[in-house]
């Protein structure tokens, strides 16, 4: 799991660091992390870093600093380095430092790299209109953004108008909100250590990870049964909807969950009856509004972890309890993700009084205390007609399995919904394309597999 911090929390990190050490040492680390992750994605990229030719665009601020610094212990590596200005006044010391290593202010019409170092966290708003244009003119095979992309905000992954994209973001200190919603605009994420852990605080936002998802599905011990591994209990399908019902017993049975209750035939190892239960499921397809309601009551008064899905949305009550709506359903419910995913999930939760998970090719989810969590790890092989049935099927047996005889509790929950989101997104990465939510069902085991190694 790796924290993640907003812009303002970041800036009072950066002020106590900087007033504990010399002046300039701050922006000296960021540019010598820069220049050597630069140099590593140069060798991985054209097999070399001498020779190469590296384009420099550059705002007045210190992400520009930044970058013209790295650039000059690039030039004394042998890369040509061109630097592309889109304001009057450049970083003094940084610009010199460039210069003496033999870089020039030019604009080139083709380099290999090209740094996007034209605000750092500090802008706003879309890319400026002379950036805009160097992007537009420059042709370069790979290009690197410096701390996060122009035009990308910082704390809210908005794209208010034009955004410099980039195929890696090299980015300082710690995650950002923004860089970690938006991997289709900020490609791979490489974190410069430049020492500020040693006055952030501990995070409220984290990434997940592989070995996050790994941790819940430890190897059945010696003793272990099918009741000390966890029974989960489905009430999803219907006449109208058979299939959702299907995808998510099929969710489940992969869990590495003890046993699986559901009324849904056409699986060996799935039981029908009623009975012992440590995590309910409730929603998926469930058309019949008595059922619905029934299986609603009987899941809310069992004090266990309760998965509301689609058709049972509409009955959620605090609790504890993970929704899983998509936009759509999030927005029936009386929010909007708006421009602050993270903001709009975090004010769900803490109105609804529990784990809030929103869906999309980025999932956040948030705890009632707004403590969030974040997925981004997916696969477009995910939007398809069923999908969400199976995570929610996935879900509720990581929560029997994980709180067999615990009491549950929100911020739990909260990071094992992420987690089953991971998984979700590995077993669509893994099923092949083109991908039907029942191939994507059938990679879960897989997938929890692959998170274990």
């Amino acid at each position: 799991m790796r924290p993640v911090h907003d812009v303002p929390t970041i800036r009072a990190a950066e002020a106590a660091l900087m007033a504990q050490t010399p002046e300039g040492a701050l922006m000296q680390r960021a540019a010598t992390g820069l220049a050597a992750t630069t140099a590593s994605l140069m060798r991985e990229t054209f097999g070399r870093v001498t020779g190469l030719r590296l384009a420099v665009v550059a705002g007045s601020g210190n992400n520009g600093g930044d970058a013209l610094f790295a650039a000059s212990q690039l030039a004394r590596r042998g890369v040509s380095v061109d630097i592309l200005p889109t304001s009057d006044t450049l970083h003094p010391e940084g610009l010199r430092a460039a210069q003496r290593e033999g870089a020039r202010i030019r604009a080139p019409r083709r380099a290999d790299v090209v740094l996007d170092a034209v605000v750092g966290i500090g802008g706003v708003g879309p890319l400026r209109p002379a950036a805009a244009q160097i992007r537009d003119v420059v042709d370069a095979e790979l290009t690197i953004a410096v701390d996060l992309p122009s035009g990308l905000q910082p704390d809210s992954g908005d794209v208010p108008g034009e955004v410099w994209a980039a195929d890696h973001t090299i980015t300082f200190g710690t995650l950002k909100p923004g860089v970690v919603l938006r991997p289709d605009v900020c490609g791979d994420l490489h974190l410069v250590d430049i020492g500020l852990d040693l006055t952030l605080p501990q995070a409220s936002i984290h990434l997940v990870e592989r070995g996050d998802a790994g941790g819940y599905f430890p190897r059945p011990g010696f003793d272990d049964n099918k009741y000390t591994r966890g029974v989960v209990s489905i009430a999803a399908g219907s006449t109208k909807y058979p299939g959702a019902g299907q995808l998510c017993t099929a969710g489940a049975r992969h869990a590495d969950v003890g046993m699986v209750r559901s009324p849904v035939g056409g699986f060996p190892d799935v039981v029908a009856a009623e009975g012992r239960t440590d995590a309910y499921v409730v929603g998926p397809g469930l058309a019949d509004e008595g059922r619905l309601d029934e299986a609603v009551a009987r899941a809310m008064a069992s004090g266990r972890p309760v998965v509301l899905d689609a058709e049972a949305l509409s009955k959620v009550a605090a609790g504890p309890v993970v929704i899983t709506p998509h936009e759509g359903e999030f927005a029936r419910l009386g929010y909007s993700p708006g421009t602050d995913r993270i903001a709009a999930v975090r004010s769900a939760a803490a109105a609804l009084g529990v784990v809030v998970l929103l869906k999309g090719a980025v999932t956040v989810v948030a705890a009632p205390s707004g403590e969030v969590f974040i997925n981004a790890h997916s696969s477009p092989n995910l939007a398809a007609a069923g999908s969400g049935d199976v995570l929610s099927g996935l879900m509720g047996g990581m929560l029997a399995r994980h709180f067999v005889g615990r009491d549950p509790e929100h911020v739990e929950m909260a990071h094992l919904a992420a987690c089953a989101a991971f998984v979700h997104g590995q077993a669509g990465v893994l099923a092949s394309f083109p991908a039907t939510s029942l191939d994507i069902a059938d990679q879960v085991a897989a997938a929890v597999a692959w998170t274990g190694v």
